[in-house]
């Protein structure tokens, strides 16, 4: 018997914080038949391997689905999409940890509006499982993507009309804001559940992981043109944030642009180290942010005058 639910996890070298996410899978009260686990492993090179083998062995219904290499996340979900068996398809994201009742209240959510919706939870930022206890659920659960693949089940025949992930993004970010633009031209309503919530693995970052960082924000600017090539509309470069509004926030939080990475990365620590986990956050993501501004708007000049 097909189950009615397949959770797809896209994963590369995350093997640290996949075990705790596929632990909590694991946990769920919804009844094991009911749904499937795929986490498709887009060529790791870390452990991650040997930790899927030992869940497989496990009292988690598991399939997992290795790429022989690395195509990007959008290729990853897409795998796990047309591999699934399940009528409805639960996004979550490997350094992602849900609740027991995870499954349960999507599916409720699902069930009560005849299964033809987009089903979104909230997602909480934690730095680590010792903040769980404490964690909340945000009152305000509203986001501007449509989809977000760190919390989501929809119906599998709507993600296949839409046409799957694209996986000509040329690199991190916004292939799941893209799907849900979409989405919601197909007339897919979007329906929060709150109890429905995820909490985000995402420690203070490391001195030593500050190129990468601010690499993968020039990434996800180059993403966000091909985005705005796809759909230049007021939505979509709302959504990238490629707005004035959006430069000046992040100059002011960048505090006029006098704290650059590095000094935040040191401020974040100290306030890390007092217990101040969700200000530290505040600053480094601050300071990503400009950078990342910055990069969208040279990126987008060029593209204007490539086109000129």
């Amino acid at each position: 018997m097909a189950p009615e639910i397949s959770v797809v996890v896209p994963t590369f070298n995350r093997a640290a914080v996949l075990a705790h996410a596929l632990e909590a899978l694991a946990r769920q009260t919804l009844e094991a038949g009911r749904f499937e686990v795929i986490v498709v492993d887009d060529a790791s090179t870390d452990e991650t391997p040997a930790l899927l083998r030992r869940f497989a062995e496990g009292r988690l219904p598991l399939q997992v689905l290795r790429l022989p290499a690395n195509r990007g996340r959008g290729a990853a979900r897409n795998a796990g999409i047309q591999t699934a068996r399940g009528r409805y398809i639960s996004f979550v994201d490997s350094d992602i940890v849900v609740g027991p009742e995870f499954l349960r209240w999507h599916l409720k959510t699902l069930a009560a509006h005849g299964g033809g919706v987009l089903s979104r939870g909230p997602v909480v930022l934690i730095s680590d499982l010792r903040d769980l206890p404490a964690a909340r659920a945000p009152r305000l659960a509203a986001s501007p993507a449509y989809l977000d693949t760190a919390n989501a089940m929809l119906p599998k025949a709507a993600l296949q009309e839409a046409g799957l992930f694209d996986e000509g993004f040329p690199g991190y970010g916004w292939e799941d804001f893209e799907l849900g633009v979409r989405l919601r031209r197909l007339g897919l309503r979007r329906v929060f559940c709150p109890q429905a919530v995820a909490f985000h693995i995402q420690p203070v970052a490391d001195a030593a992981l500050l190129p990468e960082l601010l690499a993968r924000e020039e990434e996800r600017a180059r993403s966000a043109v091909y985005f705005w090539r796809k759909h230049p509309t007021p939505q979509t470069r709302w959504l990238i944030q490629a707005t004035p509004l959006h430069g000046a926030v992040y100059w002011l939080a960048a505090l006029g642009g006098a704290l650059d990475p590095a000094r935040a990365l040191q401020l974040a620590r100290r306030l890390e180290r007092r217990g101040r986990r969700g200000l530290a956050h505040v600053v480094v993501r601050g300071v990503l942010n400009l950078h990342y501004y910055r990069a969208l708007t040279s990126a987008l000049h060029r593209h204007a005058a490539a086109l000129a």
